[in-house]
């Protein structure tokens, strides 16, 4: 009993360290092509796809609903075949030191944000705006990044953030000011 106590704690320890992600470093080299017939493997759920929509056209009411059914799409399929793709190990920490040690090859939040990022990119969006996000920025520990949408012209606290690594490749959505994190936007020459 002792020991499996000491097993536990040691690993308890060891993910706490790890954070999201250690920090971003940028990279030329994303593990997604961002091309959307990867993706045509994911089933999605309608109701998710349904909901994104409606809160990517809340964003601003002369969006294009097309480009934001295009973006929910994307985002919902991205995200799970992405899990797929990094082999994903849950809690979102255990599979980040995993990670660390060398026993996966990605899924850290910047891998989740650079290759979310790539499949947004690849729409050619009009109504929309991508941005990077970033809380705890340098922190070893506490560093976390994401895909942040704004409707073009409209300021990045009132955006959604597009998070695939909290819950392990189910897509989570929320305004930025809403959220927990203190999130800062990344400038597009540091990612």
């Amino acid at each position: 009993m002792l020991v499996s106590l000491k097993y536990i704690s040691l690993v308890c320890l060891l993910l706490s360290m790890f954070g999201c992600s250690g920090t971003h470093r940028a990279s030329k080299t994303a593990g997604s092509t961002g091309d959307p017939y990867d993706l045509l493997s994911v089933t999605l759920d309608g109701k998710k796809v349904n909901a994104l929509e409606h809160d990517l056209m809340a964003l601003n009411h002369h969006s294009d609903k097309r480009e934001a059914r295009q973006v929910a799409e994307t985002a919902l399929q991205a995200s799970a075949f992405l899990g797929e793709q990094y082999r994903l190990v849950r809690p979102p920490l255990l599979h980040n030191l995993l990670v660390q040690i060398g026993l996966r090859e990605r899924g850290l939040c910047y891998h989740w944000t650079e290759d979310l990022m790539s499949y947004l990119r690849s729409l050619q969006l009009k109504s929309y705006q991508l941005r990077w996000g970033v809380a705890y920025r340098g922190s070893d520990l506490r560093e976390h990044n994401t895909v942040v949408i704004t409707a073009n012209g409209q300021p990045f606290e009132e955006g959604l953030i597009l998070d695939p690594w909290r819950y392990s490749g189910r897509l989570y959505w929320v305004i930025v000011k809403n959220d927990s994190y203190p999130w800062c936007e990344l400038p597009p020459e540091a990612w």
